[in-house]
């Protein structure tokens, strides 16, 4: 099973389980993907698709970072959220 195939596969669970904020953080994941397949003109193998999940978890990184500096709890706890979801 591809990566790709895995994501699906955790999109249609979390959808039966009515997990909201980790279906949308595999939406969120799926359109970088498919985004970068469009523009690139290519289908992503494992490795290109890690990449893409490396390149998430590095924004939401600074984000957090961004966010401690500007006292934004909630924007921060967000982001955190979403960064679990992603290391998962």
């Amino acid at each position: 099973m591809t990566l790709k195939e895995r994501i699906t596969e955790d999109m249609k669970s979390a959808m039966r389980a009515g997990e909201k904020d980790r279906l949308g953080v595999i939406r969120m994941l799926q359109a970088a993907i498919k985004q970068r397949e469009v523009d690139e003109r290519i289908t992503l193998d494992d490795s290109q698709v890690t990449s893409v999940l490396e390149k998430m978890v590095k924004q939401r990184r600074e984000s957090i970072a961004q966010f401690q500096a500007g006292n934004r709890a909630d924007l921060v706890a967000k982001e955190t959220a979403e960064l679990a979801l992603l290391q998962g």
